[in-house]
């Protein structure tokens, strides 16, 4: 071999090594995510319980050097970040090397989406910086991903965060809660039905009962929503018999099931709760994200609709990249026979390619 080939050929395999790396430890985070236990693990984790704002959190923290910070943002469950996916995801980001902070967010254990979780995760982000090198992000999932997408545009940490992940998160709440009630999905200029779980219109009802007004009234919505999540086929109506005007509009939209009906119900409601599903929709902030947007969705999502994710992508101004998931539900992969399987493969390289993007993240120069 003549000494110039040489050479070259040594540049170019010393020049793609650190992306061959970072491809490998892609396809080792998404395996470890995938299939915990199956591969061998990439490192020592060791986490701790900490207090952020009075409130129980978890810091994972990898063995080696750390690459960045990440704050897990959870949607609504009642386990929060104890959840096993949820504790499994921590882990196997700080295994790849991030610090991960992973809170609570009580009002996303009640089923509540609130300004108070945008302003949670603003404080969190502060002190993260404080805990990890940059590049700094955060990952929202399902219902947390709004309010992780609103507190990146907060002018307070905006230039601090590097990049912002919404999983299975949405455009506007409106959208979101007729797709809940109607089951219908537009997608190129026609209508789709989609099933529906019975929960899924309790948690809206529980997600709306702290708007409104009057403090019994949102106890009485609240008892509604909460005992129809324990037995869908409950008999509620003495505690429907209780509600007032307000009570009984909410209700109606939640009940509601006819797509052409949708408009009027929303219009009805108080200007008080909907200048808040205006609030907490990303659609009224992602102009300021200045970070890096990482979107990804399942395309047979039945609680928020993947055509979410495909408008916020539109509108991101820094979008990284966007990967709508064949063979994934709204949390899990999809359960099927041997199409849904062969979906789902197809699934991986996606997932791979999005967590190469995630760990080749870098701070943007000049900020």
């Amino acid at each position: 071999m003549k000494p110039t080939l040489a050479l070259a050929l040594a540049a170019v395999i010393l020049l793609g090594a650190p992306k061959i790396y970072r491809l490998a430890n892609a396809h080792l985070l998404a395996l470890d995510l995938l299939a915990p236990g199956w591969v061998p693990t990439m490192g020592h984790v060791t986490r701790e319980g900490t207090s952020v704002g009075g409130t129980a959190a978890d810091v994972y923290r990898p063995a080696s050097r750390a690459r960045g910070g990440l704050l897990l943002v959870p949607g609504l469950s009642r386990t929060g970040k104890d959840h096993p996916a949820f504790q499994r995801l921590a882990r196997s980001l700080a295994r790849a090397g991030f610090v991960v902070l992973a809170p609570d967010f009580p009002g996303l254990r009640d089923f509540h989406v609130s300004e108070s979780d945008i302003a949670a995760i603003v404080r969190t982000v502060q002190i993260l910086l404080a805990e990890a090198p940059h590049p700094i992000g955060v990952l929202g999932f399902s219902f947390g991903a709004g309010p992780a997408l609103i507190a990146a545009a907060d002018p307070t940490i905006r230039d601090q965060v590097d990049l912002v992940g919404s999983f299975g998160g949405y455009w506007h709440l409106a959208d979101v809660i007729a797709f809940i009630t109607t089951g219908s999905i537009e997608e190129n200029s026609s209508w789709r039905a989609v099933v529906q779980q019975p929960q899924n219109r309790w948690k809206l009802l529980a997600a709306l009962a702290p708007y409104a007004r009057d403090p019994l009234e949102r106890e009485r919505l609240q008892k509604l929503a909460d005992r129809k999540l324990a037995n869908p086929a409950e008999d509620v109506r003495a505690e429907m018999g209780r509600l007032g005007a307000e009570g009984w509009r909410l209700l109606a939209l939640v009940e509601n099931r006819r797509r052409d009906r949708v408009p009027n119900l929303l219009a009805s409601l108080t200007p008080g709760i909907q200048k808040r599903l205006e609030r907490l929709s990303p659609a009224t902030a992602i102009g300021g994200v200045r970070a890096r947007l990482f979107i990804a969705h399942g395309r047979d999502d039945d609680s928020i609709p993947y055509t979410e994710s495909a408008r916020l992508a539109r509108a991101a101004p820094n979008l990284g990249r966007l990967v709508i998931f064949d063979g994934f539900t709204h949390a899990f992969p999809s359960e099927g026979g041997w199409r849904t399987r062969l979906r789902q493969a197809r699934d991986v390289e996606r997932l791979v390619l999005l967590l190469d993007d995630l760990l080749g993240t870098r701070r943007a120069a000049g900020r």
